[in-house]
């Protein structure tokens, strides 16, 4: 469930480069207000950086959107630099702690720092201009926040409805589960995805039953799992894997239901191979408490009622500063 209003940028595909202008803006004024302006070199330089983030993604910005576009990121422009103004001491220092944060989150997730900092080169910024675009959204964030909070805040009859209404839908069911190891024998030809003929099909049958005489006397079902499944993937991790009710043919999934942890199931035979099986953990279908998720919903909730206020918001800020478009290509 969202936690922020905010047009997302840790993407950084989606990267608009607010904020990232030049030292000194040129150009003609294109908005005004009290104690705000935005001058056209400025808004050139978000086009631009917009235009490039685009392209990394493969996508190519046609010129008759370029109006259209400008008028988008020109109002960011203005709604961040009115929220800067009304930033308190509080809002700053929080901004710039989660800026930090949400920088080493998003390193973290590529292979190396080059290869993060090669990304940010190739959407035209340092890491010093992509921390500085985190602290102005974050800032934004937090000021809209922090203003709007009294009159988003969900009561505790609203999260308890919210509740009723989707557990009646089901919702908040969550399926019989278990954490099974699994050797996988298949009865498909990988060359041809064609089901085996009968004799190779018996052939991994005694393979099956091998497998399973091979367990029951002891012998580590890792190591079978190495020696003998042809899955790829669960292969890999030891045969395990997250056995959710309904992913499964129903005859084999009602028997690896009824295993016992740590028992093994002989060979279960479906369209595709044979499953020798074994438990380890093991979850009945639930439904989830109120209180395990009336946190979410609380949070579900308040992103959705900044969602509804935000218009109003914006407008009126524009309104108390007096904001003015003066290029009248880029007016509403």
């Amino acid at each position: 469930m969202m936690k922020h209003w905010h047009r997302t940028i840790l993407a950084l595909g989606l990267l608009a480069g607010l904020g990232l202008t030049a030292a000194v803006p040129t150009g003609r004024i294109v908005a005004t207000g009290v104690g705000v302006s935005v001058h056209e070199s400025e808004l050139d330089a978000a086009y631009r950086r917009y235009v490039m983030t685009q392209a990394t993604l493969g996508v190519n910005v046609p010129p008759l959107a370029e109006k259209a576009i400008q008028k988008r990121l020109l109002n960011d422009l203005i709604v961040q630099r009115l929220l800067d103004r009304r930033a308190q001491s509080g809002d700053r220092d929080k901004a710039k702690m989660e800026a930090a944060k949400k920088f080493n989150e998003l390193k973290s997730t590529f292979l190396t720092d080059d290869v993060f900092r090669l990304h940010l080169e190739s959407n035209g910024m340092s890491s010093a201009d992509f921390i500085k675009q985190l602290r102005v959204e974050l800032l934004a964030d937090t000021v809209a926040r922090r203003e709007l909070h009294s009159k988003v805040q969900a009561k505790e009859s609203e999260l308890l409805k919210f509740y009723n209404d989707r557990n009646a839908k089901g919702q908040w069911t969550v399926p019989e589960q278990a954490k099974v190891a699994e050797v996988f024998i298949s009865l498909v030809d990988p060359a041809t995805n064609l089901r085996l003929n009968p004799d190779a099909r018996a052939k991994k049958q005694a393979t099956a039953t091998k497998v399973f005489g091979k367990a029951s006397v002891g012998i580590e079902f890792k190591q079978l799992v190495k020696e003998f499944s042809e899955n790829p993937l669960t292969k890999q991790t030891d045969g395990e894997f997250l056995l959710l009710a309904g992913q499964g043919e129903p005859k084999v999934e009602k028997a690896v239901f009824a295993l016992k942890v740590n028992q093994i199931s002989q060979p279960l035979e479906s369209k595709v191979g044979f499953h020798i099986v074994k438990m380890l953990e093991y979850k009945s279908a639930r439904k989830k408490p109120f209180a395990e998720v009336k946190t979410d919903i609380r949070e579900y909730l308040q992103a959705k009622a900044y969602g509804k206020e935000l218009p109003d918001y914006f407008k009126r800020l524009k309104k108390e500063s007096g904001v003015r478009i003066l290029a009248a290509d880029l007016a509403d």
